[in-house]
């Protein structure tokens, strides 16, 4: 069996207004400039509240560990402004 060589994920998360997804997405940003594996690519965007993640990756354990960080943060930001609130 041959192993998968590229593979990728879209993640869409909707959040309460626009203003919570901006605050999300500022939050995370700066991750994908210090990523730590050149084996993924990131791209993030924002469509009014809705926070769109892309993840592409070279192979399937590569594309899990980036999913879980970015998801991981996304829960921290999010838990972050609940305490704000």
């Amino acid at each position: 069996m041959k192993a998968l060589t590229k593979v990728e994920a879209q993640f869409e998360i909707e959040f309460d207004s626009e203003k919570e997804a901006g605050i999300v997405l500022s939050a995370i940003k700066p991750e994908i400039s210090d990523s730590p594996s050149d084996r993924t690519m990131t791209e993030l965007k924002c469509d009014e509240n809705i926070l769109t993640i892309d993840i592409k990756a070279q192979d399937s354990p590569s594309l899990r560990a980036a999913l879980n960080s970015y998801l991981r943060w996304v829960i921290l930001s999010q838990q972050v402004l609940e305490l704000s609130r």
